[in-house]
Formats: structure tokens, sequence, C-alpha cells
């Protein structure tokens, strides 16, 4: 699947209606979504290192992240998420201070795969 394909198969799903936050979550995926050739670089990188969990988890969390992107960019203008199964875990403005909550959550500290999802959620001007 191209990049446009991929961004336009993302887009059908949204529902929102507001054309700020539409231009807002599209301009994020364009700078944002991987090239085919970009992802399969990344998968042989994981598998190589024995982390096809890892990557089967990451994958899966940027998808839904995209999905919702509409509905994160109305709560989450400008902040970093932790994202997980299609909602927000947590938040911060600061990416590092949130990413060391997270890791020490026992939320996180508790399951087989340790692998967080953070994301900066594009700010709607």
């Amino acid at each position: 699947m191209t990049t446009q394909q991929q961004l336009e198969a993302i887009e059908a799903q949204w529902e929102e209606e507001d054309p700020r936050i539409l231009e807002a979550a599209r301009e994020f995926l364009k700078d944002d979504l991987s090239t085919d050739e970009e992802n399969e670089k990344l998968k042989k990188a994981y598998l190589h290192r024995g982390r096809e969990k890892e990557y089967e988890y990451e994958s899966k969390q940027e998808y839904l992240f995209y999905k919702h992107l509409p509905s994160l960019i109305k709560n989450y203008s400008g902040l970093y998420v932790w994202f997980e199964d299609g909602e927000v875990k947590d938040y911060d403005q600061d990416e590092v201070t949130l990413c060391g909550r997270v890791v020490r959550s026992d939320a996180v500290r508790e399951r087989e795969i340790r692998a967080i999802y953070v994301n900066k959620v594009p700010e709607l001007n």
C-alpha cells in the first residue's frame, strides 16, 4: 500500500467535520506516515533483534493513533500522549517526563511487552 493509499484509508475512518481539525490531522499524517520501504527496514530491524511482538505492538498503536487523530487534536492539542488500544492513558507537555512516568508505572512493568507508544498530538492553530 502506498503512502497516499494509507492516508486515504485512515482519513476514510474519520468522522470529524471541523475543517481546521481535519487539515491539522492531514498535515500531520503526510509528515508522519512512513513509506513501505521505511516500514520494511524498521520491521527487519525489529525481527533481527528478536522483537517481533514489540514491532506488532508499535504498528497497532500507531495505526490506532492515526485513526483517532481528529479527536486527539480536539482534546490533547500540542501534548505528548501515551496512547494504547484506542485511548490516551496519560499525557504531558514534556515527552521525557511522560515516558519516565509511563515506564515506571505498574501497568507497563507488569506486562510481557514493555514497549510503549508515545507521540505528540499536532497543535490546532
